[in-house]
Protein backbone atom coordinates (compact mmCIF):
# COMPACT_ATOMS: atom_id res chain seq x y z
CA UNK A 1 0.00 0.00 0.00
CA UNK A 2 1.35 3.26 -0.92
CA UNK A 3 0.47 6.60 0.68
CA UNK A 4 0.30 10.03 -1.18
CA UNK A 5 0.31 12.60 1.67
CA UNK A 6 -0.45 16.24 2.33
CA UNK A 7 -2.10 16.32 -1.09
CA UNK A 8 -5.21 18.62 -2.63
CA UNK A 9 -7.14 17.11 -5.08
CA UNK A 10 -7.95 18.43 -8.55
CA UNK A 11 -11.10 17.01 -9.42
CA UNK A 12 -11.72 17.89 -13.18
CA UNK A 13 -15.41 17.86 -13.03
CA UNK A 14 -15.35 19.97 -9.29
CA UNK A 15 -12.41 22.50 -9.75
CA UNK A 16 -13.64 24.65 -6.93
CA UNK A 17 -13.40 21.47 -4.93
CA UNK A 18 -9.41 21.39 -4.28
CA UNK A 19 -8.45 22.73 -0.78
CA UNK A 20 -8.32 20.64 2.38
CA UNK A 21 -5.36 18.51 2.44
CA UNK A 22 -5.63 14.49 2.12
CA UNK A 23 -3.57 11.82 2.00
CA UNK A 24 -4.35 9.09 -0.79
CA UNK A 25 -3.81 6.03 -0.21
CA UNK A 26 -3.83 3.12 -3.07
CA UNK A 27 -2.49 -0.09 -4.50
CA UNK A 28 -3.72 -0.75 -8.72
CA UNK A 29 -6.82 1.22 -7.34
CA UNK A 30 -7.16 4.02 -4.73
CA UNK A 31 -8.47 2.77 -1.77
CA UNK A 32 -8.86 5.55 0.60
CA UNK A 33 -9.13 9.39 0.61
CA UNK A 34 -8.91 10.99 4.22
CA UNK A 35 -8.45 14.19 5.68
CA UNK A 36 -4.51 14.29 6.33
CA UNK A 37 -3.53 12.46 9.47
CA UNK A 38 -0.70 15.46 9.80
CA UNK A 39 -1.83 18.19 7.44
CA UNK A 40 1.39 20.58 6.78
CA UNK A 41 -0.15 24.22 5.36
CA UNK A 42 2.95 24.64 3.45
CA UNK A 43 2.44 21.87 1.12
CA UNK A 44 1.63 23.39 -2.88
CA UNK A 45 1.01 19.84 -4.08
CA UNK A 46 -1.89 18.78 -6.09
CA UNK A 47 -2.41 15.38 -7.29
CA UNK A 48 -4.74 15.07 -10.32
CA UNK A 49 -6.06 11.96 -12.76
CA UNK A 50 -3.03 10.73 -14.99
CA UNK A 51 -3.37 12.50 -18.32
CA UNK A 52 -4.96 10.22 -21.55
CA UNK A 53 -3.36 11.88 -25.00
CA UNK A 54 -6.25 10.38 -27.29
CA UNK A 55 -4.23 10.00 -30.29
CA UNK A 56 -0.68 8.51 -30.71
CA UNK A 57 1.25 6.14 -32.93
CA UNK A 58 3.51 4.18 -31.24
CA UNK A 59 7.31 3.69 -32.15
CA UNK A 60 10.29 3.35 -30.15
CA UNK A 61 9.94 2.61 -25.97
CA UNK A 62 11.47 6.07 -24.90
CA UNK A 63 8.86 8.02 -26.47
CA UNK A 64 6.60 6.51 -23.91
CA UNK A 65 8.89 6.69 -21.53
CA UNK A 66 8.87 10.64 -22.14
CA UNK A 67 4.98 10.43 -22.11
CA UNK A 68 5.13 9.21 -18.89
CA UNK A 69 7.55 11.49 -17.65
CA UNK A 70 5.15 14.46 -18.83
CA UNK A 71 2.05 12.81 -16.95
CA UNK A 72 0.49 10.51 -19.52
CA UNK A 73 -0.60 7.46 -18.03
CA UNK A 74 -2.82 6.39 -20.80
CA UNK A 75 -2.30 7.03 -24.41
CA UNK A 76 -4.59 5.83 -27.43
CA UNK A 77 -2.74 4.32 -30.34
CA UNK A 78 -4.30 5.60 -33.71
CA UNK A 79 -2.09 3.64 -36.26
CA UNK A 80 0.86 1.35 -35.34
CA UNK A 81 1.83 -1.98 -36.96
CA UNK A 82 2.72 -4.74 -37.32
CA UNK A 83 0.53 -5.74 -33.98
CA UNK A 84 3.27 -7.21 -32.20
CA UNK A 85 5.34 -4.14 -31.91
CA UNK A 86 1.78 -2.89 -29.95
CA UNK A 87 1.89 -5.94 -27.88
CA UNK A 88 5.33 -5.79 -26.61
CA UNK A 89 4.84 -2.23 -25.55
CA UNK A 90 1.52 -2.74 -23.79
CA UNK A 91 3.10 -5.43 -21.72
CA UNK A 92 5.80 -3.47 -20.65
CA UNK A 93 5.02 -2.16 -16.96
CA UNK A 94 7.38 0.98 -16.68
CA UNK A 95 4.70 2.36 -19.96
CA UNK A 96 1.66 4.07 -19.77
CA UNK A 97 -1.30 2.26 -20.44
CA UNK A 98 -2.21 1.56 -24.12
CA UNK A 99 -5.29 1.33 -25.49
CA UNK A 100 -5.06 0.18 -29.21
CA UNK A 101 -6.77 -0.18 -32.94
CA UNK A 102 -3.23 -1.18 -34.48
CA UNK A 103 -3.89 -0.75 -37.95
CA UNK A 104 -6.33 1.62 -39.74
CA UNK A 105 -9.35 0.94 -42.28
CA UNK A 106 -8.63 2.39 -45.72
CA UNK A 107 -8.83 2.04 -48.95
CA UNK A 108 -6.56 0.17 -51.14
CA UNK A 109 -3.81 1.82 -52.76
CA UNK A 110 -4.18 4.59 -49.41
CA UNK A 111 -1.04 6.84 -48.47
CA UNK A 112 -1.49 4.27 -45.45
CA UNK A 113 -0.47 1.42 -47.56
CA UNK A 114 1.88 2.82 -49.97
CA UNK A 115 3.33 5.91 -48.36
CA UNK A 116 3.31 4.64 -44.45
CA UNK A 117 3.95 0.70 -45.14
CA UNK A 118 0.63 -0.73 -43.29
CA UNK A 119 -0.59 -3.72 -44.20
CA UNK A 120 -2.67 -4.90 -47.17
CA UNK A 121 -5.13 -6.78 -45.04
CA UNK A 122 -6.16 -3.35 -43.88
CA UNK A 123 -6.89 -1.92 -47.13
CA UNK A 124 -11.08 -2.47 -47.39
CA UNK A 125 -12.24 -3.38 -51.27
CA UNK A 126 -16.10 -2.59 -50.35
CA UNK A 127 -19.15 -3.13 -47.79
CA UNK A 128 -18.37 -7.02 -48.18
CA UNK A 129 -15.04 -6.77 -47.12
CA UNK A 130 -15.71 -4.78 -43.91
CA UNK A 131 -16.48 -7.95 -41.68
CA UNK A 132 -12.87 -9.64 -42.93
CA UNK A 133 -11.42 -6.55 -41.47
CA UNK A 134 -12.68 -6.24 -38.59
CA UNK A 135 -12.10 -9.53 -37.63
CA UNK A 136 -8.69 -9.25 -38.74
CA UNK A 137 -8.92 -6.52 -35.95
CA UNK A 138 -10.55 -7.97 -33.22
CA UNK A 139 -8.81 -11.40 -33.82
CA UNK A 140 -5.58 -8.77 -32.54
CA UNK A 141 -7.33 -7.87 -29.68
CA UNK A 142 -7.71 -4.31 -30.57
CA UNK A 143 -9.96 -2.29 -28.49
CA UNK A 144 -11.31 0.49 -30.71
CA UNK A 145 -11.33 0.57 -35.03
CA UNK A 146 -9.35 3.63 -37.11
CA UNK A 147 -11.07 4.52 -40.16
CA UNK A 148 -9.10 6.56 -42.85
CA UNK A 149 -11.46 8.88 -43.94
CA UNK A 150 -10.54 10.86 -47.35
CA UNK A 151 -11.97 13.98 -49.23
CA UNK A 152 -12.06 12.41 -52.64
CA UNK A 153 -13.06 16.27 -53.92
CA UNK A 154 -9.59 17.57 -51.85
CA UNK A 155 -7.22 14.82 -53.50
CA UNK A 156 -6.53 12.18 -55.94
CA UNK A 157 -5.71 9.63 -52.76
CA UNK A 158 -8.44 6.60 -53.01
CA UNK A 159 -10.81 7.13 -50.74
CA UNK A 160 -13.70 4.72 -49.37
CA UNK A 161 -17.15 5.25 -50.24
CA UNK A 162 -19.85 5.94 -47.86
CA UNK A 163 -21.65 2.35 -48.22
CA UNK A 164 -18.13 1.20 -47.07
CA UNK A 165 -17.34 3.56 -44.39
CA UNK A 166 -21.05 2.79 -43.21
CA UNK A 167 -20.30 -1.34 -43.09
CA UNK A 168 -16.84 -0.77 -40.87
CA UNK A 169 -18.94 1.52 -38.51
CA UNK A 170 -22.06 -0.81 -38.54
CA UNK A 171 -19.37 -3.88 -37.68
CA UNK A 172 -17.75 -2.17 -35.67
CA UNK A 173 -20.67 -0.98 -33.15
CA UNK A 174 -22.32 -4.67 -33.42
CA UNK A 175 -18.64 -6.05 -31.72
CA UNK A 176 -19.17 -3.17 -29.21
CA UNK A 177 -16.30 -1.61 -30.51
CA UNK A 178 -16.04 2.08 -31.15
CA UNK A 179 -14.79 3.80 -34.50
CA UNK A 180 -12.56 6.65 -34.82
CA UNK A 181 -12.13 8.19 -38.06
CA UNK A 182 -9.31 10.83 -39.60
CA UNK A 183 -10.77 13.62 -41.35
CA UNK A 184 -8.88 16.23 -42.24
CA UNK A 185 -11.16 18.76 -44.21
CA UNK A 186 -14.52 20.04 -43.91
CA UNK A 187 -16.31 17.69 -46.11
CA UNK A 188 -14.41 15.01 -44.69
CA UNK A 189 -16.12 15.49 -41.32
CA UNK A 190 -19.49 15.50 -43.04
CA UNK A 191 -18.89 11.80 -44.44
CA UNK A 192 -17.50 10.69 -40.89
CA UNK A 193 -20.89 12.17 -39.98
CA UNK A 194 -22.51 10.08 -42.87
CA UNK A 195 -20.83 7.25 -41.42
CA UNK A 196 -21.71 7.34 -38.11
CA UNK A 197 -18.27 7.18 -36.55
CA UNK A 198 -18.16 7.88 -33.04
CA UNK A 199 -15.15 10.63 -33.09
CA UNK A 200 -13.63 12.56 -35.57
CA UNK A 201 -10.11 13.04 -34.93
CA UNK A 202 -7.81 16.37 -36.33
CA UNK A 203 -9.80 19.54 -37.28
CA UNK A 204 -10.18 20.99 -41.29
CA UNK A 205 -8.09 23.59 -42.24
CA UNK A 206 -9.45 24.16 -45.80
CA UNK A 207 -12.19 26.61 -44.46
CA UNK A 208 -14.44 26.97 -41.79
CA UNK A 209 -16.97 23.94 -40.39
CA UNK A 210 -20.40 25.08 -41.66
CA UNK A 211 -22.93 25.55 -38.85
CA UNK A 212 -24.74 22.83 -40.34
CA UNK A 213 -21.88 20.38 -39.53
CA UNK A 214 -21.30 21.56 -36.00
CA UNK A 215 -25.26 21.07 -35.47
CA UNK A 216 -25.01 17.40 -37.04
CA UNK A 217 -21.85 16.87 -34.57
CA UNK A 218 -24.00 17.92 -31.76
CA UNK A 219 -27.12 16.25 -32.50
CA UNK A 220 -25.55 12.95 -33.07
CA UNK A 221 -22.57 13.07 -30.07
CA UNK A 222 -20.14 12.78 -32.08
CA UNK A 223 -16.88 14.03 -30.52
CA UNK A 224 -14.00 15.33 -31.88
CA UNK A 225 -10.17 15.24 -31.04
CA UNK A 226 -8.84 17.96 -32.84
CA UNK A 227 -4.95 17.18 -32.43
CA UNK A 228 -4.24 21.21 -33.24
CA UNK A 229 -0.35 20.53 -31.93
CA UNK A 230 -0.62 18.19 -35.40
CA UNK A 231 -2.16 20.55 -37.75
CA UNK A 232 0.06 23.02 -36.92
CA UNK A 233 3.19 20.76 -37.84
CA UNK A 234 1.13 20.07 -41.09
CA UNK A 235 0.98 23.62 -41.89
CA UNK A 236 4.37 23.96 -40.90
CA UNK A 237 5.85 21.28 -43.33
CA UNK A 238 3.43 22.19 -45.96
CA UNK A 239 1.88 25.77 -46.48
CA UNK A 240 5.33 28.02 -45.97
CA UNK A 241 3.77 31.77 -45.57
CA UNK A 242 0.36 30.64 -45.38
CA UNK A 243 1.00 28.54 -42.26
CA UNK A 244 0.17 30.94 -39.70
CA UNK A 245 -3.24 31.39 -41.53
CA UNK A 246 -4.35 27.68 -41.90
CA UNK A 247 -3.64 27.40 -37.80
CA UNK A 248 -6.15 30.05 -37.22
CA UNK A 249 -8.76 28.88 -39.09
CA UNK A 250 -7.94 25.27 -37.23
CA UNK A 251 -8.09 26.74 -33.98
CA UNK A 252 -11.25 28.86 -35.36
CA UNK A 253 -12.81 25.43 -36.02
CA UNK A 254 -12.19 24.57 -32.75
CA UNK A 255 -13.75 27.53 -31.06
CA UNK A 256 -16.67 27.06 -33.57
CA UNK A 257 -17.19 23.27 -31.88
CA UNK A 258 -16.98 24.80 -28.38
CA UNK A 259 -19.48 27.59 -28.74
CA UNK A 260 -21.81 24.85 -30.78
CA UNK A 261 -21.62 22.61 -27.69
CA UNK A 262 -19.55 19.97 -28.76
CA UNK A 263 -17.24 17.44 -26.97
CA UNK A 264 -13.99 18.11 -27.43
CA UNK A 265 -11.18 16.23 -26.01
CA UNK A 266 -7.13 16.37 -26.20
CA UNK A 267 -5.01 14.27 -28.70
CA UNK A 268 -1.67 15.21 -30.50
CA UNK A 269 -1.20 12.51 -33.22
CA UNK A 270 2.53 11.91 -31.73
CA UNK A 271 4.39 10.34 -33.73
CA UNK A 272 8.08 9.41 -35.14
CA UNK A 273 7.76 10.73 -38.48
CA UNK A 274 10.74 13.32 -40.47
CA UNK A 275 7.73 14.57 -42.21
CA UNK A 276 5.99 16.44 -39.45
CA UNK A 277 7.32 14.67 -35.94
CA UNK A 278 4.81 15.98 -32.67
CA UNK A 279 6.94 14.11 -29.64
CA UNK A 280 5.23 12.31 -27.47
CA UNK A 281 4.42 13.67 -23.68
CA UNK A 282 5.42 17.45 -23.75
CA UNK A 283 3.02 18.01 -27.26
CA UNK A 284 -0.47 17.23 -25.20
CA UNK A 285 0.28 20.03 -23.00
CA UNK A 286 1.49 22.14 -25.61
CA UNK A 287 -2.36 20.79 -26.99
CA UNK A 288 -3.56 21.82 -24.28
CA UNK A 289 -2.54 25.51 -24.50
CA UNK A 290 -4.14 25.57 -28.16
CA UNK A 291 -7.72 24.31 -26.39
CA UNK A 292 -7.26 26.79 -24.07
CA UNK A 293 -6.73 29.81 -26.80
CA UNK A 294 -9.54 28.45 -28.85
CA UNK A 295 -11.91 29.36 -25.68
CA UNK A 296 -11.75 26.54 -22.92
CA UNK A 297 -11.13 26.93 -19.40
CA UNK A 298 -7.78 25.46 -17.88
CA UNK A 299 -10.74 23.40 -15.66
CA UNK A 300 -11.87 22.29 -19.25
CA UNK A 301 -8.74 21.97 -20.44
CA UNK A 302 -7.99 19.68 -17.81
CA UNK A 303 -10.87 18.19 -17.88
CA UNK A 304 -10.76 17.35 -22.18
CA UNK A 305 -7.11 15.17 -21.19
CA UNK A 306 -8.51 13.30 -18.12
CA UNK A 307 -12.50 12.46 -17.24
CA UNK A 308 -13.82 13.54 -21.08
CA UNK A 309 -10.87 11.57 -22.60
CA UNK A 310 -11.82 9.24 -20.32
CA UNK A 311 -15.85 8.87 -21.07
CA UNK A 312 -15.09 8.53 -24.72
CA UNK A 313 -13.28 5.40 -24.70
CA UNK A 314 -15.50 3.55 -22.45
CA UNK A 315 -12.93 3.87 -19.10
CA UNK A 316 -14.38 4.15 -16.54
CA UNK A 317 -12.26 3.32 -14.32
CA UNK A 318 -10.09 6.16 -14.90
CA UNK A 319 -9.85 10.13 -15.36
CA UNK A 320 -11.40 10.88 -11.70
CA UNK A 321 -10.36 10.36 -8.70
CA UNK A 322 -12.25 8.55 -6.03
CA UNK A 323 -11.92 5.46 -4.12
CA UNK A 324 -11.92 2.49 -6.45
CA UNK A 325 -11.01 4.12 -9.50
CA UNK A 326 -7.09 2.68 -10.96
CA UNK A 327 -4.33 4.66 -9.60
CA UNK A 328 -3.27 6.43 -12.42
CA UNK A 329 -2.34 10.12 -10.78
CA UNK A 330 0.13 12.98 -11.51
CA UNK A 331 1.43 15.34 -8.56
CA UNK A 332 2.21 18.35 -9.78
CA UNK A 333 3.85 21.65 -7.29
CA UNK A 334 1.21 24.54 -7.57
CA UNK A 335 -2.23 25.14 -9.13
CA UNK A 336 -2.73 24.24 -12.62
CA UNK A 337 -6.09 25.62 -12.70
CA UNK A 338 -3.92 29.11 -12.45
CA UNK A 339 -0.93 28.49 -14.00
CA UNK A 340 -1.65 25.29 -16.59
CA UNK A 341 2.13 24.87 -17.37
CA UNK A 342 2.98 23.36 -13.91
CA UNK A 343 1.52 19.98 -15.48
CA UNK A 344 4.39 19.70 -17.89
CA UNK A 345 6.87 18.74 -15.28
CA UNK A 346 5.11 16.49 -12.85
CA UNK A 347 6.84 15.44 -9.55
CA UNK A 348 4.98 12.21 -9.39
CA UNK A 349 3.78 10.09 -11.90
CA UNK A 350 1.64 6.90 -10.84
CA UNK A 351 0.53 4.08 -13.46
CA UNK A 352 -1.96 1.57 -12.65
CA UNK A 353 -0.60 2.07 -8.80
CA UNK A 354 2.84 1.81 -9.92
CA UNK A 355 4.97 4.60 -8.96
CA UNK A 356 7.15 5.33 -12.03
CA UNK A 357 8.19 8.76 -11.39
Amino acid sequence: MTVLRHVRILDPESPASAGELVDVEFDDTITAIRPAADPDPSSAATVLPGLIDTHVHLGERSRLVDAVRSGLTTVVDLGTHPDSLVAGLRADDELPDILSAGSAASAPGSTQIEMMGFPAESGVTGPADAERFLDWRTDNGVDLIKIIIEDPDATETPALDIPTLRAIVDGARKRGLLTVAHAVTAASFDRGLDAGVGVLTHIPFDRPLPEATVARIVETGTIVSPTLVMMRAIADARLGEHADAAMELAVGNVAALLDGGVTVIAGTDANETPFAPVHHGPSLHTELGYLVQAGMSTAEAIRAATSAAADTFGLGDRGRIVEGARADLIVVDGDPLADLSVLSSPAEVVVGGRRLV
